[in-house]
């Protein structure tokens, strides 16, 4: 019986990624019906994750939801940066309707003279100023956009808003799906310029603390109060000045605390990674491009496998490619990461990935046993805690001869001028299980094509902006050996369980959170027909859960954003 299920798992599995690919490439040669011999069904209205950088990291997901639009919502830069992915034609294109968030569902009134008196913002083509609107426009722009959704979305047509990066993540869209809830809208997860950033950076992360430069009234994730952590790596977003952002760290942080700009992450030929140390930084930016950065700080960045020099090296020699596949079904993969299996001429394969993405594979040398071979790794055997090792499925000698096997295979494949790629769920940087291999491999050029982490495609099914908080700007990603440490923040805070017990998540939080705080747990996330959402509060969540063995693929969302907007308060 278990034979027969698996069997029906990956045939479903491999149609769903030959559809996928089948909307990409013929989109433009089966255009939309229309007239009288178009079929009237019923409406529909998605906020879809475009990702950041070129085209090419659009998942297979998004590409088919643009396709099959019939109205779409972007400007004339999103469209030309997709134009050679999706085709456009016969698609009715709205543009002039981009970061409508501000003051939404507040009263003009009520806002201060002070908050109406932003900074203008900045014209990213011509680096200058432009005029901000008043509250009272941010409103008008905001209706007439709900009013031309609910009206196509009526008539049976197939609305998009295509949004850069991960929209849950200081996205500024999140707030159509407040305001458009009677509709069921849908959010596509898409790349963050977080996933990015860590595949050009090419560091190993646990827990990380997404933020951004801003100051909340009564709240306790400032850059200031986040910086006690040793453990855990600083993200920051949008940091618009860099030299008051590193004069604030420069008094958190000490000054040889290994920090890192990214710009332009995944635009090929344009990305740039600056390394460096805080106080490095604080005495000078200068040549940094402020306006698509994202500023990394702790003690991993240090240990990142950055070396630029490599991709210099000999056209007669191979490379190494770690690709994340993303979670869920297949056609979470990037378009890029799908262009690189195509491309490679050795692929190291999970069984349950090879099964996945059968059809990609087909006809290619896939070999299988060389997942999750971190344990020990460039650690002595003899330093190794019975307790450790008893853990895990195979002795510390053991691991250190399947890491040997796998490197002696990598090298002298690319020696051969071969690519080779090793495929991992998520994001492969993210508790990735495979991230060894890029310290290993530092003597050869690799390469790591971002991928979703379960964390997006989680976000994405909650329907709510991370990041929007009532006390909170920030996000911190933990897991069970840090959960009450990082919990001391009363930030957002998602959980990466890991078979985790889940008594202990709830202690931690408790000690911290008061029993009435949102929790959400999303199980399954990105799988169509698995993905499954359970919300409650601190103090309900245990009952709601019950006595059960919950699965390995679940994540814990705790913090107030749930409370507004998301599904809790559908």
């Amino acid at each position: 019986m278990n034979g027969k299920k698996t069997s029906k798992r990956i045939w479903i599995g491999g149609l769903l990624l030959i559809l996928a690919w089948m909307f990409v490439i013929g989109c433009a040669a089966n255009p939309p019906l229309t007239g009288d011999n178009q079929e009237k069904t019923p409406g529909s209205y998605t906020v879809v994750g475009i990702g950041p950088g070129d085209g090419d990291l659009l998942t297979l997901r998004a590409a088919e939801a643009i396709c099959r639009a019939d109205m779409v919502f972007c400007n004339p830069k999103t469209q030309q940066k997709l134009a050679a992915y999706v085709d456009f034609s016969g698609k009715q294109v709205v543009d002039g309707y981009g970061v409508l968030f501000r003051y939404y569902g507040r009263d003009c009134k009520k806002i201060s003279q002070e908050e109406k008196k932003p900074r203008p913002p900045m014209d990213q083509e011509k680096k200058r100023p432009r005029g901000p609107m008043r509250c009272e426009e941010f409103h008008r722009k905001q209706a007439e956009f709900a009013a031309m959704v609910r009206d196509a979305v009526s008539s049976g047509k197939h609305v998009v808003l295509l949004s850069g990066g991960d929209p849950t993540i200081y996205g500024p869209d999140m707030w159509t799906v407040k305001e458009l809830k009677e509709l069921n809208p849908t959010v596509i997860p898409g790349l963050s310029a977080f996933n990015a950033a860590n595949a050009a950076l090419k560091v190993s992360l646990g827990e990380v603390m997404l933020t951004a430069p801003f100051k909340k009234e009564g709240s306790r994730d400032t850059i200031e109060q986040l910086a006690g952590h040793e453990r855990a790596t600083m993200v920051i977003f949008m940091p618009r000045d860099m030299q008051a952002l590193f004069a604030r760290l420069s008094a958190s942080y000490p000054a040889q605390t290994p920090a890192a700009i990214i710009s332009h992450a995944g635009v090929v030929g344009q990305e740039k990674v600056t390394m460096g140390t805080v106080g490095g930084f604080a005495a000078d930016t200068s040549g940094i491009d402020r306006w698509r950065s994202i500023v990394y700080v702790g003690e991993a960045v240090g240990r990142a496998a950055f070396n630029p020099g490599l991709s210099l090296q000999s056209a007669a020699q191979g490379k190494f490619y770690l690709v994340g596949v993303g979670p869920g079904d297949a056609d979470l993969i990037t378009l890029r990461g799908k262009k690189v299996i195509e491309s490679a001429d050795l692929i190291f394969a999970h069984q349950r990935l090879k099964d996945k993405f059968q059809d990609v594979l087909s006809g290619k040398e896939v070999l299988t046993g060389y997942h999750r071979l971190f344990p020990f790794y460039g650690k002595p055997c003899a330093k190794v805690r019975p307790g450790d090792q008893r853990r895990e499925r195979m002795s510390c000698e053991e691991y250190h001869q399947k890491q040997e096997e796998f490197a002696a295979l990598v090298r002298a494949a690319v020696a051969k001028g071969k690519t080779v790629a090793m495929l991992d769920s998520g994001d492969p940087l993210v508790y990735g299980p495979c991230s060894w291999s890029l310290t290993e491999l530092r003597d050869i050029e690799t390469e790591v094509v971002p991928g979703l982490s379960c964390f997006n495609a989680a976000n994405a099914a909650l329907k709510a902006g991370v990041t929007e908080g009532k006390t909170s700007h920030s996000v911190i990603l933990a897991s069970g050996w840090s959960v009450e440490e990082m919990a001391v923040h009363q930030s957002t805070m998602v959980l990466f369980t890991m078979r985790t017990q889940f008594k202990k998540f709830i202690d931690g939080l408790s000690a911290h959170y008061d029993a009435d705080t949102p929790v959400a747990i999303v199980f399954s996330a990105g799988y169509a027909e698995k993905e499954r959402v359970m919300q409650g509060t601190l103090g309900t969540i245990s009952d709601q859960v019950g006595t059960g063995r919950l699965p390995f693929e679940y994540l814990l969302y705790v913090g107030d954003f749930l409370s507004d907007g998301g599904r809790v308060a559908h």
